[in-house]
């Protein structure tokens, strides 16, 4: 079919699309990283949002919100030196489904052990949260409703949700553990992680919910121990901060 199109018209068009100053795209490599795989546990159940369906020592209970931060973590190298990232993930778990937390700021290479802080540091907790860019997981944008506005720090870990008392009756609890003595440090048990260049290097870590309840300390949910804002003086949070040390398992 004859074209419509005059020469110098096709001329025209000829010349723009040479002068065009959009840059071709080019290909991205892989991405690099450590994947954090954060699968959320009642026992050997995955969590489940939602109704009282779980059985600790001494209670029924339901699990509504579980927020928390897992702060800067570092591996060890074979020479027992570490390596830390500056990121701080903001982790709001979902019902069923593992959370994914993407580490691009490692040096590539051979690595024994990760460790990580359940909260925030004391120099970050007491940072105007601000000065944080919106994609940061401290800044306002991300963190808003885990800071404490009147407290000058965050909430290192929320757990909201109901339980049945002596009545059978469902009622409310929520515990928000926060404050510089307060952090956890957890470190894994000895593995190999290998960090190559153009590959992602998946770690499987568990986060166990019924033993904040139930190890060391069997914590009784009552009218008297259903809420803690981690304030100086309160008898809950020392205790559920002992038990959150080993609520982390490291499959391998």
């Amino acid at each position: 079919m004859k074209s419509n199109k005059s020469p110098f018209l096709l001329l025209a068009i000829g010349l723009l699309q040479a002068c065009d100053p959009r840059p071709v795209p080019v290909p991205q490599p892989n991405p690099s990283s450590i994947d954090l795989i954060l699968d959320h546990r009642f026992g050997t159940q995955r969590l489940q949002l939602g109704d009282v369906q779980y059985n600790t020592l001494n209670n029924a209970i339901g699990v509504d919100v579980l927020d928390y931060y897992l702060g800067k973590p570092s591996f060890q190298k074979p020479d027992g030196s570490w390596v830390s990232s500056s990121a701080y993930f903001l982790v709001k778990a979902q019902s069923n489904q593992p959370d994914t937390l993407r580490i691009t700021d490692i040096p590539f290479g051979t690595y024994t052990r990760l460790r990580f802080t359940l909260g925030v540091d004391s120099a970050d907790n007491h940072a105007d949260p601000a000065l944080w860019p919106n994609e940061h997981g401290l800044s306002l944008m991300n963190g808003g409703l885990m800071h404490w506005g009147w407290n000058a720090g965050y909430i290192f870990f929320k757990l909201e949700g109901r339980y049945r008392n002596t009545a059978s009756q469902n009622r409310g609890y929520s515990y928000h553990i926060g404050r510089d003595d307060l952090v956890s440090k957890i470190t894994s048990p000895a593995r190999d992680i290998q960090h190559q260049e153009g590959k992602s290097t998946a770690i499987q870590i568990q986060m166990r919910i019924d033993r904040l309840f139930n190890e060391p300390h069997a914590h009784l949910i009552s009218d008297s121990s259903f809420f803690t804002h981690s304030t100086f003086g309160d008898a809950i949070a020392p205790v559920l901060h002992e038990n959150m040390q080993g609520i982390f398992e490291f499959p391998q």
